[in-house]
């Protein structure tokens, strides 16, 4: 990126400025406060549309020269004017500038070392192509000692970059931390996770052997006592059943006497009542004919006389004349005259023969019982006598059992509850120390896989050439030799940047400017505040400058810097200007004080 001319007006602290610049090296010097600082902001602004020294874009008319209502910076590159107008900001030939990430760097080289490691290493990654496929990286982990079943899990993560697969191991770290806790109860940290073990309560296991054999012995026990008492009871049951059957036989047995007597009286009563019986129906055969009785044997008297003829179903004669028999037996003959004072007592004294006959049939059942009952107490056996007392012997002995079952019982399961305490403990213990595994691989995935990782050894190794750019730049200025390691520290004769003194950080940051020009093919940088070196420095600075113009290294250097006249131009790549007071003076040289 050659730039070839410089044009600047009411640009903060330039009112006017106009540079050609013929040759690689543009060298401008002034006074302090002449404009050579506002000169390279200038040039920043119209290469990256922002002015560094406000925010937002309506802020852009704090940057206009005091007393001025408009304002510009252009810049030719590679023949291209890019330009911005101020305070408006609008832009004009931009797409003249290279995409790269490398211009910020390269036009402020302080940039590069005030940046995040990480903002480094992706400039770097990017400007060297550096990139590693899924199964190098795998091969990677698996040379670190990471887990290689953790590694075949993620391996599709690993195609979205280092950053998707260190960002999954941490939430697969998390995860596991958070089992971790699940069965600890407490926060997990590397030590702690390394040596945790659950309390495990001591058990006896003896004692809960000796207790279960104890146990079955009472249970043992307990079943033959259950046994015999249900035998006593059931024995007792018996007895007290029989003793009732004696009681209801006797009882039954000691009728019989008085139901003897009662069948004579009975069986008299029913051959009284018999003889009336007969009696009154022989003296009622001619009385009244009263009654559906005697409506319905003068239907079938009419019946036999109306239909007696060779028609009439003689099994239907037959019974009718059974019927008709029959009444005229109790009743007498319906054509015959008969008592109607016996026919009237007659139903009555049927009723009560009939009445004795029921009386006779149920004292012969009775007295039949009361036989048997004399015959069963005749041949019974004496029943077995069953002691109260035995059987409340043996439901206290099949108490005291249950009691001391439901003892033992309490003393089993409590021991039990112990073992398993105990078991539970170690079984915390182990899924403590898995997880705690899995924690620790998962760790050494996502350290493996962060910028300081693995992405540094490849970057460090595709950082060589860069190094070794920036060694032979070193060495060619005489100056400390600047380097770059995996973790992205920079460090200049093995000091850390850090530590560095203002003068060796300004030499740092020059090579490491010209070491991303070269590396971007930008070929160009701006190095400001050159009084920062003593003369020694500023000598070996413009002959590292001379030299790499020279080799065709760069296109162009913007070197300023505050000296107390102009220099006369070092070689033929530089061209001096003098900044005075806001403007660009005569081209003539002035001998440096």
């Amino acid at each position: 990126m050659r730039l070839t001319n410089i044009s600047v007006s009411n640009f903060q602290g330039v009112q006017s400025a106009d540079l050609a610049v013929p040759t690689p090296v543009a060298f401008i010097a002034g006074h302090n406060f002449a404009g050579k600082s506002s000169i390279a902001e200038a040039v920043r602004a119209a290469l990256q549309g922002n002015a560094e020294r406000v925010g937002l874009k309506k802020e852009l008319g704090l940057v206009v020269h005091d007393g001025a209502k408009l304002g510009s910076a252009s810049v030719d590159v590679d023949g291209v004017p890019v330009a911005i107008a101020l305070p408006s900001g609008k832009r004009t030939g931009e797409e003249a500038v290279p995409a790269s990430p490398a211009l910020p760097y390269v036009l402020a080289p302080e940039l590069f070392a005030a940046a995040k490691p990480d903002d480094r290493r992706q400039l770097l990654f990017t400007l060297t192509g550096t990139r590693a496929t899924p199964a190098e990286i795998e091969r990677r982990l698996l040379e670190r000692g990471c887990d290689k079943t953790l590694v075949e899990q993620m391996k599709p993560v690993l195609r979205s970059g280092f950053a998707a697969g260190a960002e999954f191991a941490k939430k697969q770290a998390t995860e596991a931390k958070g089992a971790w806790r699940g069965v600890t109860n407490e926060t997990w940290g590397s030590q702690k996770g390394e040596t945790w073990q659950a309390d495990v309560p001591a058990y006896d296991q003896a004692a809960l052997e000796g207790a279960k054999a104890e146990l079955s012995d009472v249970e043992r026990r307990l079943e033959g006592a259950q046994k015999a008492l249900g035998g006593l009871e059931q024995k007792q049951r018996a007895y007290q059943a029989q003793k009732d059957q004696i009681v209801t036989l006797k009882e039954r047995a000691g009728r019989l006497d008085s139901l003897r007597a009662k069948l004579d009286c009975d069986q008299k009563d029913l051959a009284e009542w018999t003889a009336k019986v007969q009696a009154l129906q022989a003296k009622a055969g001619t009385g009244p004919r009263k009654g559906l009785v005697h409506a319905l044997a003068e239907c079938l008297d009419e019946a036999f006389k109306l239909l007696a003829d060779e028609h009439f179903s003689v099994a239907l004669h037959g019974k009718s004349l059974v019927a008709l028999t029959e009444y005229e037996h109790q009743y007498g003959r319906l054509d015959a005259a008969g008592d109607a004072e016996a026919s009237a007592a007659l139903p009555k004294a049927i009723e009560a023969r009939d009445l004795s006959a029921r009386a006779v049939e149920n004292v012969r059942r009775d007295i039949a019982a009361a036989e048997a009952a004399a015959e069963q107490l005749a041949s019974k056996a004496a029943p077995e006598v069953v002691a109260e007392s035995d059987v409340a012997t043996a439901r206290n002995t099949v108490a005291g059992l249950h009691g001391a079952r439901k003892d033992l019982q309490g003393k089993v399961e409590k021991l039990l509850a112990g073992k398993q305490a105990a078991v539970s403990a170690d079984l915390r213990t182990k899924n403590a120390a898995t997880y705690h595994a899995e924690v620790v691989a998962w760790d050494a995935i996502g350290g493996a896989l962060s910028p300081d990782g693995i992405p540094g050894e490849i970057l460090a190794q595709a950082l060589q050439p860069f190094n070794d750019e920036l060694l032979s730049m070193s060495d060619c200025a005489s100056w400390r030799a600047v380097q770059i390691d995996g973790d992205m520290a920079i460090t200049a004769g093995g000091r850390p940047y850090r530590l560095l003194s203002e003068s060796e950080r300004w030499r740092t940051d020059a090579l490491l400017a010209l070491a991303i020009a070269h590396l971007s093919e930008l070929r160009c940088v701006i190095l400001d505040r050159f009084d920062h070196l003593d003369l020694a420095g500023r000598s070996e600075a413009l002959g590292l400058l001379d030299a790499l113009a020279a080799d065709g290294d760069i296109d162009t250097v913007l070197l300023l810097g505050t000296l107390k006249a102009a220099p006369a131009a070092p070689s033929e790549t530089f061209t001096v200007y003098w900044v005075e007071q806001g403007h660009v003076g005569a081209d003539k040289l002035k001998e440096a004080a």
